[in-house]
């Protein structure tokens, strides 16, 4: 099965140079829509502004676009067919089959080696995400899968980034489709987000398929957990902050039910008059220390220590006792 252009007399046509054919296999949807845009226009300027009207885009987001057809030599911008030069150049690509970041090779106190330190943010040059994207198949995976599961096209600086973390932050192209698979599912879809996450997972060198599901297993499980009390605790209009994130999720590793930490809000309420995170944890952390597990076991506790505190004798006996001594005198 083959197919062919419709050619319609009187039909509006534009070239399309060799060399921008010869690299549609790398250039993602949003540079080849602007590529076709400015195609389209023959020998007439095209400026980032009119881009970014035509197609959506901001004006800086635009540019990158272009700029991506400038350093491919398919553009020029006044006249010149380079790419200008960043403030920050990547450094050279070490080992990247071992899949892991830069380490040092100095040793530490003992002769054990220097841990492995953060990479820098760097801005990789178009030149170099080019490269990359030919020398390593990873990097074509990686790029192909997030426009695929984002349901989105990329800019210039989108598509470096994720070259950047696979080729310099040593982030394994696999674990990385499993971050923007998850940020995906949080509607959480910018790049400076899966940045920041798969920076994240980094640091806690989740390096492995086994290691990023259970990550996954572990936020999901958090996330539910959190979204349970958040109902207990009639919690509706807002998110948690970090602290109550951190109560909630000290009350799940103590083992307690939702039923109990209600049981503990509704007395928080009746002595404090609101609800205190810390004079609910002190009032959940002590029950767990005497045993409690249910609502049950925290009103038999009460009515046991109000028996403890009543007085031995009968106060309205003893009033009635020194009322009649006082008639008889």
């Amino acid at each position: 099965m083959a197919y062919r252009v419709i050619v319609k007399c009187g039909g509006g046509a534009f070239f399309v140079p060799n060399e921008a054919a010869e690299n549609l296999k790398l250039c993602t949807a949003a540079q080849l829509r602007v590529l076709l845009l400015t195609l389209s226009r023959g020998f007439s300027e095209m400026t980032p502004e009119t881009a970014a009207a035509e197609l959506g885009l901001s004006v800086d987001d635009a540019k990158d676009l272009l700029d991506y057809w400038v350093n491919r030599g398919i553009f020029e911008c006044d006249g010149v067919s380079a790419a200008p030069s960043p403030a920050v150049s990547a450094p050279p690509v070490s080992d990247k089959s071992a899949g892991a970041a830069p380490v040092s090779s100095s040793a530490g106190e003992g002769g054990s080696a220097t841990p492995a330190q953060k990479p820098p943010e760097m801005k990789l040059t178009m030149k170099e995400v080019e490269r990359l994207q030919k020398e390593d198949p990873g990097i074509a995976f990686v790029l192909h899968e997030a426009e695929r599961i984002l349901g989105t096209s990329f800019t210039s600086s989108d598509t470096a980034t994720l070259v950047w973390l696979v080729s310099w932050a040593g982030m394994t192209p696999e674990v990385l489709v499993m971050v923007i698979e998850y940020c995906g599912t949080l509607g959480k879809k910018s790049m400076r987000y899966i940045q920041k996450v798969a920076l994240e997972w980094l640091d806690c060198e989740i390096d492995t398929v086994e290691k990023a599901e259970e990550r996954i297993r572990a936020l999901n499980e958090a996330k539910s957990w959190e979204g349970e009390i958040k109902s207990v605790l009639e919690i509706r209009d807002r998110n948690l902050v970090t602290k109550e994130r951190e109560f909630c999720e000290s009350w799940r590793m103590l083992g307690l039910s939702p039923e109990l930490i209600r049981a503990a809000y509704e007395r928080t309420v009746e002595k404090t008059g609101k609800l205190s995170f810390p004079y609910l944890n002190k009032i959940l952390v002590s029950w767990k220390q005497k045993g409690i597990k249910t609502p049950a076991d925290a009103e038999a506790e009460t009515k046991a220590k109000a028996a403890a505190d009543k007085p031995s004798f009968d106060i309205d006996e003893l009033e009635r006792r020194m009322m009649l001594e006082d008639s008889v005198i």
